[in-house]
């Protein structure tokens, strides 16, 4: 089908920042794209604190980065300490750039991230944003899909088709339950209170690491967030009841550790069930999933946010393509394949850590750990040659001679790095060519894999090496083979 057969080429559930970034990089990539949102504003209060470099860097690709980077601050790390305040644990971030352009972790108000995403996506003549609108139906026709969508003030009903409907609505899916998925949990879950606070004068005391109180009677977090925004999570016991632990007297009882009512105001305290889940089902014909839709975590890898927006720059790239009549649906199931695996090991890491903070530092015999390591982002299998260790690797981001960094250089585009003499007319396919040849951090990036060309995939990550132009040829000759058809 062809993208004058339906009113728009996707239709987005849910404008949280999963959704708006999915929309951004599907307009810049010349989709025409409905977003819904049954809310009339952004909730100003805060929910998400953290993110890495990766989102970072997919920000920088919708040209949010720099509107928002004076908004952040840079992550100084992690520890966790017992009862005494014994450091058992440190896990200090790097504090200078990583190889993605940016700093490896930063803290941040997500109301803020919001209003830059929005502002930002309603520049974009391709995305049509229609909030107090809720999602009442939809349906997959096989060559399009159908939704009937409620305007919540004014009652009033209306249709559209698209080509792709996505659910990026959170834990409670309207699109996931349409779709028939079922999520399924990994094994944790437990209740804990979230306080945000708002501090009325600077206190230097509290540090600018978080903090993971490792004690088994109660387990807690500390957060140094943006400006004057501190957070504190509390684990709680199974004989308390919910409206017992928001009591705003329980809350200072809990807080007095570490503040007094005239030190801060309590901008935010609300009870959470800490789960770990994923979605059976992320792809099911038209119809798809990311972001709370598709997978839940425990926090205390500051790891929820930055699932989705990975699920966006997953699935954009592949979306705008089948859009384009330039990929067969087939494709979008490697969506699936390549993230739900990912997902699922930071959702595994999350919950050893939360296991971590609720023994540790309690037993002589718990299991104490000498030193944290990230994780290495991997993916999936999915696009790509599956024999090539390269494959799915995230491509590093040096800055160009001209100034400029590599991904602005190479946009949304297919791009072939390559130190070999090529003729793009040649190709199978749409490709930018760099030549690394007059580009050195490029052509050491190429040695420091043992290659002398690689193919990227929009989302930066690598499609395949090779080591001439034949090679070359026959790599892209693989990639236009797999875009079309893959298993």
């Amino acid at each position: 089908m062809t993208t004058s057969d339906t009113d728009f080429d996707v239709a987005i559930t849910g404008l949280g920042p999963t959704g708006a970034v999915l929309a951004a990089l599907l307009a810049d990539m010349g989709c025409r794209v409905l977003v819904l949102d049954r809310e009339a504003d952004i909730y100003d209060l805060p929910r998400a604190v953290h993110f890495d470099d990766e989102i970072m860097r997919v920000l920088q690709w919708i040209g949010a980065a720099d509107r928002f980077k004076d908004k952040l601050i840079v992550n100084k790390g992690m520890r966790f300490v017992d009862k005494n305040n014994t450091v058992l644990l440190d896990w200090p971030r790097p504090q200078e750039v990583t190889s993605n352009g940016w700093f490896a972790s930063y803290r941040f108000h997500q109301p803020d991230l919001e209003r830059v995403l929005r502002d930002s996506l309603r520049e974009r003549d391709g995305a049509t944003i229609l909030l107090s609108h809720q999602l009442d139906a939809l349906q997959d026709m096989g060559d399009k899909v159908l939704l009937r969508y409620v305007d919540r003030l004014s009652g009033t009903v209306h249709h559209a088709t698209a080509q792709f409907a996505v659910g990026c609505d959170g834990a409670n899916s309207t699109v996931r339950r349409i779709m028939g998925s079922q999520m399924n949990s990994l094994g944790f879950k437990q209740r804990w209170l979230v306080v945000d606070v708002m501090l009325n004068h600077e206190m230097p005391q509290l540090g600018d690491f978080t903090l993971q109180y490792c004690d088994a009677d109660t387990p807690a977090t500390y957060c140094r967030n943006v400006g004057l925004r501190r957070r504190w999570e509390f684990a709680l016991p199974d004989d308390q009841t919910d409206q017992q632990a928001s009591e705003i007297s329980n809350v200072w009882q809990r807080l007095s550790r570490w503040l007094e009512p005239e030190d801060a105001q309590i901008e935010r305290r609300a009870i959470y069930t800490f789960r770990s889940e994923v979605a059976g089902v992320w792809v099911k014909g038209r119809l798809m999933i990311a972001g709370d839709a598709a997978h839940l975590t425990p926090p205390f890898m500051g790891q929820g946010l930055c699932a989705g927006i990975r699920d966006a720059a997953n699935l954009a790239w592949k979306l705008a393509r089948c859009c384009r009549d330039e990929s067969e649906i087939p494709l979008l199931k490697t969506y699936e394949t390549e993230r739900k695996p990912n997902a699922a090991e930071y959702i595994g890491t999350a919950v050893r850590l939360g296991e971590l903070i609720n023994r540790m530092g309690n037993s002589d015999k718990a299991e104490k750990p000498q030193q944290m390591q990230d994780l290495q982002n991997v993916i999936g299998p999915g696009i790509g040659r599956a024999s090539d260790p390269a494959r799915g690797k995230t491509f590093s981001q040096p800055v160009l001679k001209n100034g400029r960094k590599l991904d602005d250089e190479i946009g949304h585009e297919l791009a072939l790095i390559t130190v070999d003499p090529v003729e793009p007319g040649e190709f199978p396919l749409d490709v930018r060519v760099i030549d690394a040849r007059v580009e050195p951090p490029l052509a050491d990036l190429l040695g420091a894999i043992g290659a002398t060309s690689v193919l990227l995939r929009p989302d930066k990550r690598i499609f395949a090496v090779a080591n001439s132009p034949d090679q070359i040829k026959v790599m892209l000759v693989e990639a236009a083979e797999q875009f079309r058809n893959v298993n």
